[in-house]
């Protein structure tokens, strides 16, 4: 049994140039007794990520844990998995035990009798004990594909890899086999990854799925959330059968409703409240976005319509699909729509089969405004997602006094806006709570180890010049931010997602999101870290810059015959690498590392003023009032630091350290992120 940890796993094709990427930046943490499903259209790269899993395809750069281990170099037999292929992959010419033996007889690690029992134990599991002795020809598709999972089985490896094993199957067997793994899954126990295209078997397996698209993960998720909440337009499409209803629309925003107005100038109104996450950015009647609603999510039962007066309208019904267990209705929204297909302008129904609903009838349909779906038409993200970007506020600002929210505060000294009016753009991160410390992300001990040796006299030649030493990842701390109350909120209430604790927040009378983790009761006192504020308006001004990029190159020294130092190559000067670090380089570049421009990436808090680093001269400082952060020239380019207390001036000389154990990485040609 194992859980499986997989960060920035690349799958690149050499195509000159950049190359292509099979699977981009995958970063996902599987844990024990999972049931993983892979899901996607054919090339999005479920197949191939399954396949660097198994160790049948190469990993181009990032680390692939199995428990404790890293197993990027390590041969796919011992990696302690079993696979179950799409096309079975029985030997012809042996029996059904022999197939499920020859693994364990190979290994030479297991007794007659031994190997026996485990045979044995995994046909009465699944059911073809009477089968051991017949061939694969003598067996059929469901029967072959029990044998290709005994084979698996009788290993008892620590993850279960299937590759779309039910697609050779028909439609009523691939739903019995469903069942028959999810049951195997139950009893054995242990963690499976299952690739499929099919997302009735996807949201019927997995405790979570993961929807790939060309290479790149589009959202990873419980089958209900994802059902529910999908990220973008095209997870929201496919998932769900029928798709859902897709139309381009225009918002506007009025006393407490907002209306929307698609397909032909239809007009339906819902209640502000049912669109609380909306960014309310879209609600100024003009832009277009993309308005969804799922096809069971519309109703045409006479008490649904007339409960629902403002979200109904008529169109008229053109094919009827009676399916038996349910009926899929076709509806016109365009009287003059030919298209059969392609068209925005028709309803998909998903409607009680004792309808008696019949081809070309007008009838009256209403949406359940709880289940409205919106997305950008350009990027295809959703609009309203479970955890809010930001929340948009109206402000005017006079002499450095920003009024908000019913509340006058003076802005710190760093931001320097211009008087007028203007949209406030608040991060819901952007939060500070009383009483709650700023908590820094702790750095594990084997990232932090340095193996560094003194170069002996006769590799002297060799040494690198301009070496600085590293410091310990203590230097580089956040002090606590003096809370400075700003205003006071009631909690209208909290919802945990996943990991994070989304709070909505009443002030005065106005309500938002804010990402509070550990806040309890129902009053609270609130302020805001002005640095990841936008202001757009007469003179915009964006959020802080709160992360640098520098770029490096990777170089060495040798300390003896066929031993190296490994540092980093930061605007002239060296800095010794962690063994982390190292190992991390050289699993993605080889031995390319040493030609290979990286662009490294860190944050105001992991820099900081030393004795010894990077030459840089300060160009600014800023005081956010329970900050301050310095701006320093480095080269061509700026670093901001965070500075605490220390005294600096505008011209001052400084040297720069950066903390190396917490250091992003991406090569840069390839774009591809090694830390």
């Amino acid at each position: 049994m194992a859980s499986l940890s997989l960060k920035h796993i690349y799958k690149v094709y050499e195509n000159g140039g950049a190359g292509v990427k099979a699977v981009n930046d995958f970063c996902m943490e599987i844990e024990d007794k999972e049931f993983i499903v892979f899901v996607g259209p054919s090339g999005c790269g479920k197949s191939t990520t399954l396949r660097m899993i198994a160790g049948l395809e190469e990993i181009t750069a990032g680390e692939l844990m199995i428990g404790d281990e890293v197993v990027n170099d390590v041969e796919p037999k011992d990696r302690n998995i079993a696979m179950v292929f799409q096309n079975y992959a029985l030997y012809p010419h042996m029996t059904v035990r022999e197939n499920m033996a020859f693994a364990l007889e190979l290994s030479k690690s297991f007794t007659k009798e031994e190997i026996n029992q485990r045979v044995t134990e995994a046909a009465k599991i699944l059911d073809i004990e009477q089968y051991l002795d017949r061939k694969p020809r003598a067996l059929s598709g469901g029967q072959r594909q029990r044998v290709s999972l005994g084979r698996a089985i009788v290993r008892d490896p620590k993850v279960f890899l299937l590759d779309e094993p039910l697609s050779n199957l028909d439609a009523k067997l691939r739903a019995q086999m469903r069942t028959e793994i999810s049951k195997l899954h139950n009893k054995l126990q242990t963690t499976f990854i299952y690739v499929t295209h099919d997302q009735v078997e996807a949201m019927t397996m997995g405790t979570r799925i993961v929807v790939m698209k060309l290479g790149v993960v589009q959202q990873i998720d419980t089958p209900k959330n994802l059902y529910r909440y999908p990220q973008n337009k095209f997870v929201a499409g496919f998932i769900g059968t029928p798709q859902m209803n897709f139309f381009d629309a225009t918002l506007s925003k009025n006393d407490g409703k907002v209306e929307i107005t698609f397909a032909n100038n239809r007009k339906i109104v819902v209640d502000e409240e049912n669109l609380l996450k909306a960014d309310s950015r879209y609600f100024d009647g003009k832009t277009v976005v993309t308005f969804g609603i799922r096809p069971e999510d519309v109703h045409m039962e006479r008490e649904f319509v007339e409960q629902h007066p403002e979200t109904s309208f008529k169109c008229t019904t053109s094919i009827i699909e009676a399916l038996g267990s349910q009926t899929i209705v076709y509806c016109d929204l365009d009287e003059n729509n030919e298209a059969i297909s392609g068209t925005t302008n028709r309803l998909t129904l998903n409607v009680d089969p004792k309808s008696s609903v019949e081809r070309n009838e007008e009838v009256t349909v209403a949406i359940d405004p709880l289940c409205i779906h919106l997305f950008d038409n350009e990027t295809e993200m959703s609009i309203m997602p479970r955890i809010p970007e930001y929340n948009a506020v109206d402000a005017t600002v006079a002499k450095g006094t920003i009024t908000m929210l019913g509340n006058s505060i003076e802005l710190p000294k760093a931001l320097d806006i211009k008087d007028g009016n203007y949209t406030v753009k608040i991060p819901t991160d952007a939060f500070l709570f009383e009483g709650l410390p700023v908590v820094k992300k702790e750095v594990p001990e084997a990232q932090q180890q340095y193996s560094v040796e003194s170069v002996a006299d006769k590799f002297a030649k060799h040494a690198l010049l301009n070496v600085v030493p590293n410091y310990p990842v203590e230097t580089f701390k956040q002090y606590d931010i003096v809370f400075k109350k700003q205003f006071k909120a009631d909690v209208v209430f909290s919802e945990q997602i996943d990991k994070t604790n989304l709070l909505c927040l009443d002030i005065n009378g106005n309500k938002l999101f804010a990402v509070g983790n550990g806040v309890t009761g129902n009053k609270v006192s609130i302020a805001i870290d002005w640095k990841k504020v936008t202001f757009e308006g007469e003179s915009s001004k964006p959020a802080f810059e709160l992360v640098n990029t520098l770029s490096a190159r990777v170089v060495k020294e040798q300390v003896a015959s066929k031993k190296y130092n490994f540092a980093l190559n930061v605007e002239g000067v060296n800095m010794y690498l962690t063994d982390y670090t190292v190992n991390k380089l050289f699993n993605a570049m080889g031995r390319k590392a040493f030609d290979i421009d990286l662009t490294l990436d860190f944050g105001i808090y992991n820099v900081a003023i030393a004795d010894n680093g990077m030459d840089g001269t300060v160009s600014e400082i800023y005081d956010f009032g329970t900050e301050r952060i310095a701006a320093v020239k480095v080269g061509e380019k700026s670093v901001n630091v965070y500075v605490g207390s220390q005294q600096l001036a505008v011209g001052d000389n400084v040297k720069l350290a950066l903390n190396l154990p917490e250091l992003g990485v991406v090569e840069t040609v390839r774009g591809i992120r090694i830390l």
